[in-house]
């Protein structure tokens, strides 16, 4: 089986289209935790991976601290200035409010609220107005999280925003490739 494929039985969040007949039967929290467990991962990508496959609200503490400081790492690599260079403590808060951010869009993956990602509205019988069951945070929104003006964040911060979405994007890679093999020999052996 594909690895996307073996990957959304996973989530607890996704679309669940259990009409269809066929597939895998849908795996336990605790196997995926396990799966997890014995995968040879990065601690943030272990966290991560607890958060959104298995729904465990307990390490959003560690991996909350953990974005935060791969964020500000992220931003020494590329030579990000501070966004606010006469304050450090409101720089920092930033920083730290911008990992948030990155976390909520890992795990929430911007599902629509409306249709909850299947893209049709069931109350009116008619398509969503978002995209594909996707709405992404408004970028003003996300300025005002962050404690910027959304002039600021449209500029600079929005670029460097998705470019930290994407490299951490990268935990849900590690994941895939570190664990499919071991829910496919579980599929096998059950």
């Amino acid at each position: 089986m594909a690895n996307a494929s073996v990957m959304a039985l996973l989530g607890h969040r996704t679309v669940q289209h259990d009409a269809i007949p066929g597939g895998i039967s849908r795996l336990t929290a605790e196997d995926v935790a396990g799966a997890l467990g014995m995968a040879d991962i990065s601690r943030e990508a272990y966290l991560f991976g607890l958060l959104k496959y298995v729904g465990d609200k307990t390490v959003i503490h560690e991996l909350d601290k953990l974005t935060q400081r791969a964020v500000i790492l992220f931003g020494l690599r590329n030579k990000w200035r501070a966004p606010f260079a006469d304050d450090d403590k409101r720089s920092m808060f930033f920083f730290l409010q911008l990992g948030r951010l990155v976390i909520n869009e890992l795990v929430g993956e911007n599902i629509c609220p409306t249709c909850n990602g299947t893209g049709v509205y069931i109350a009116k019988a008619r398509k969503c107005s978002c995209s594909n069951g996707r709405r992404p945070m408004p970028k003003a929104s996300m300025a005002k999280f962050c404690g910027m003006k959304p002039e600021a964040w449209k500029k600079t911060w929005h670029d460097r925003y998705t470019a930290c979405v994407a490299e951490f994007y990268l935990w849900e890679t590690e994941i895939t490739t570190a664990i499919s093999s071991k829910i496919n020999l579980f599929q096998q052996t059950s």
